[in-house]
């Protein structure tokens, strides 16, 4: 059994964090209704799922001692929902403890009727990394990325490629600021649009039932590798029965092949969706630090 709810901003789920809206109100005119599923009823406060975006925000999980970089995270829900807890929430609270400044984005989905259509996630993708790279002072960073779960992943994927694709008119200045991520990680993301390793719902969420050529050229990420991409951390499971881990490896291989610097790690169990707290028994629950030392050497510091 599962209970739902109506919410207007991230702060009524998360009263600690401080909460930023991505886009002016002027740019926010879809009617749609925010809802908060929660899978727990036991605890009204974890595991929770949000629909109906339709004024993206960004969530900021601070740490004591920074390390002056900053980690947009995209979590997932094959573009229907979004995985606040299990792959926000409970990430930001993991990375701001090695030192990372974390913003929780919310976005808005590909098949809500919003005026982007398939391209709506992406513009507000572009407008987190704009957004955090305009307020690097505030936090005292020099450095901005993007970490993306399942379809956040395919999120933050298509953010890595497609960074400089212009969707709509510039709203403010932010907008003028450039959108390429300082690096990118896929958490067991989303990236081929094929049918043979493609995951069919976030497929159809993007790309709707009749599929042309060029669409799933534009959406598959492995087909949009380019050499001034970012350097990509890719984690996968081998028994993820739901993305299966032919996605990572398609997109290693594209990679390896443009000499975009990437580092991937097969982690035998871990299934998907694990985010932080369903591998705290496994192997897998060291990619948090995998990726910190990553970033480390990437930025080179």
């Amino acid at each position: 059994m599962e209970y739902h709810s109506h919410f207007e901003s991230l702060l009524q789920l998360n009263e600690t964090s401080e909460v930023f809206p991505l886009w002016p109100s002027t740019q926010i005119s879809e009617n749609v209704t925010a809802i908060v599923q929660h899978r727990d009823l036991n605890d009204l406060t974890s595991n929770r799922l949000i629909s109906g975006v339709s004024c993206p925000e960004l969530m900021v999980y601070t740490p004591q001692q920074s390390n002056g970089i900053g980690i947009v995270v995209l979590p997932g829900g094959s573009y229907q929902r979004i995985s606040i807890d299990n792959e926000g929430r409970d990430v930001g609270n993991s990375l701001t403890a090695l030192g990372f400044t974390v913003f929780v984005s919310t976005y808005r989905m590909p098949g809500e009727g919003h005026n982007l259509g398939s391209e709506t996630s992406l513009a507000d993708a572009q407008r987190a990394i704009r957004w955090v790279r305009a307020n690097l002072d505030k936090w005292q960073l020099r450095s901005v990325g993007v970490l993306g779960f399942s379809a956040g992943g395919h999120l933050a994927g298509q953010l890595a490629t497609r960074f400089a694709t212009q969707l709509q008119e510039n709203v403010d200045g932010i907008d003028a600021l450039s959108a390429k991520p300082d690096f990118c990680g896929l958490m067991y993301p989303v990236v081929t649009m094929n049918d043979e390793f493609g995951h069919k719902g976030s497929a159809y969420e993007l790309l709707g039932a009749h599929k042309t050529e060029e669409e799933l050229n534009r959406y598959s990420i492995e087909k949009c590798v380019h050499s001034d991409m970012p350097a990509c951390f890719l984690v996968h499971a081998n028994d993820d029965d739901s993305v299966p881990v032919e996605n990572s490896l398609l997109l290693w291989q594209a990679l390896r092949e443009h000499k975009v610097p990437v580092e991937m790690h097969l982690f035998n169990e871990g299934g998907h969706g694990f985010g932080i707290e369903k591998v705290k028994d496994m192997p897998a629950h060291q990619w948090p630090t995998l990726f910190h030392n990553w970033i480390g050497h990437v930025l080179r510091c």
